[in-house]
């Protein structure tokens, strides 16, 4: 490694540590069990229940830069707004199909929110766990 390389390693080891100082919340992540649902007393399907895959810290975060509101069909109007999961540096549980949920924040209105994880943006220097997520609702 040059010095230069070796410069911004430096630089990035001290901003993962800054950003996950940031990381907060509280949440749980659960996957969709591959087992095969299972039958009850009166032949009705029982799912086979999530894994919690991840539990700790993390930080939800939206970039305000991107609103849009494409017209539908000339049937209505949607507005879209990119939303993220950060997670700490070295994570690797998460995967995107992951559901992720706030069990505690400093911000209350996120307890209890769920979102799915979509995009998994991975690169070389990151001093996070970024992934792209959309608002679901899951029974």
């Amino acid at each position: 490694m040059n010095d230069f390389a070796a410069k911004i390693a430096e630089a990035i080891t001290l901003s993962r540590i800054n950003a996950e100082s940031l990381m907060t919340d509280h949440v749980q992540v659960w996957r969709a069990s591959t087992e095969p649902p299972t039958e009850g007393e009166w032949g009705e399907v029982i799912p086979a229940p999530p894994l919690l895959v991840y539990e700790g810290k993390a930080k939800g975060q939206n970039d305000r830069t991107y609103p849009n509101s494409p017209n539908v069909a000339d049937v209505a109007r949607v507005t879209l707004l990119v939303a993220h999961v950060h997670f700490p540096h070295g994570t690797t549980a998460v995967r995107p199909g992951d559901v992720v949920e706030w069990i505690d924040s400093q911000n209350p209105r996120l307890i209890g929110r769920k979102v799915r994880i979509r995009v998994d943006s991975d690169k070389t220097w990151n001093t996070s766990v970024r992934f792209n997520v959309e608002e679901t609702v899951v029974k």
